[in-house]
């Protein structure tokens, strides 16, 4: 979805990748906390992808793939783009305390986002950094 987004391949969407941020938590943290989630092993829609609800079934997970930052199908794999889009869902919503950090694209959103945060000084401040090496 983010190299649609960058190359404009999304209806009704024009403003690049920028403006998308990076809310970080850790899955161990999520479970800790008792919020109720799920992971699957590729995208959602695939009728062949599995879900699961226990961490000790992360190795499920491809992780090469989903780090990879190109993904395409080869003739001796061509299940590397359903493998990549893996996902981990949290019911409802993830509370704010249970955020480690935002990342940004670069230091322009850096600075927007921390606008933002600034309205909010009661709320758990996060450090922002930029990580132009997780976008396109």
């Amino acid at each position: 979805m983010l190299l649609n987004l960058k190359t404009g391949r999304i209806a009704g969407y024009n403003e690049g990748q920028e403006p998308l941020i990076y809310l970080l938590t850790t899955a161990q943290t999520v479970q800790q906390a008792g919020v109720r989630f799920v992971f699957s092993d590729g995208h959602g829609l695939a009728t062949f992808t599995d879900w699961y609800d226990d961490l000790a079934r992360l190795d499920e997970v491809d992780w090469a793939i989903v780090k990879a930052k190109y993904w395409p199908d080869t003739p001796e794999d061509n299940d590397r783009q359903r493998r990549k889009q893996a996902e981990f869902l949290v019911w409802q919503s993830l509370d704010w305390s249970l955020l480690h950090g935002i990342a940004v694209l670069n230091a322009a959103m850096k600075q927007r986002v921390q606008i933002i945060l600034n309205q909010f000084p009661q709320r758990k401040q996060l450090r922002i950094a930029i990580r132009s090496n997780w976008y396109y």
